[in-house]
């Protein structure tokens, strides 16, 4: 399974609060809600999806100090992800050590705004107004499933605060092992 999510805001590099990766989290959960409701997705999510899981079924669904978060990326499912990102920063090439952050570190922000919390809060802050959706997508269970990473970094060529960047991310889904847990994905 191959797809692409797109993050658009401050991507911070080394030192980055917890905070700023629920955000990231924030920004990108309307567009993994959006890809479950697509094939092949759909027709195993309700499976997937139910909490508390079947009997004799796998879901996908963790909890984390009472909250609910759906990753697609599980070693429940024997899968693991290959991601590709492309950055465009404020930066020009060539400038991989700034005042935005470095790209190391960055990526590293953005791979944990990609998983799920490993703490039941990590930093996120009580918010009111903007309570956050249960069941809450991610991309990974955990950033150690990624096991290849690549970055292409492009000048953003629109007036941006030094750490905003658009980044594409492309996500190619594989299998560890064949389950039919897994067999339609």
């Amino acid at each position: 399974m191959e797809f692409r999510l797109i993050y658009e805001g401050p991507l911070r590099g080394q030192g980055a609060k917890s905070a700023h990766k629920w955000d990231i989290r924030r920004a990108l959960h309307p567009q993994l809600q959006r890809l479950w409701q697509t094939r092949p997705l759909v027709d195993a999510a309700p499976t997937l999806l139910a909490h508390p899981a079947k009997p004799k079924a796998v879901s996908l669904i963790v909890e984390k100090g009472g909250r609910l978060f759906a990753p697609l990326v599980t070693q429940r499912l024997n899968l693991y992800a290959e991601v590709s990102v492309l950055l465009f920063r404020q930066q020009p090439r060539g400038t991989l050590i700034t005042d935005g952050g470095d790209i190391d570190n960055r990526l590293k922000t953005l791979l944990d705004g990609l998983r799920v919390p490993h703490g039941s809060m990590e930093g996120q802050l009580e918010d009111a107004n903007a309570p956050d959706p249960a069941p809450f997508f991610c991309l990974l269970e955990d950033d150690s499933l990624v096991t290849k990473v690549s970055v292409e970094s492009e000048q953003l060529l629109r007036p941006a605060a030094a750490d905003e960047v658009v980044a594409i991310i492309s996500v190619h889904v594989k299998k560890t092992v064949l389950t039919t847990a897994n067999l339609s994905l």
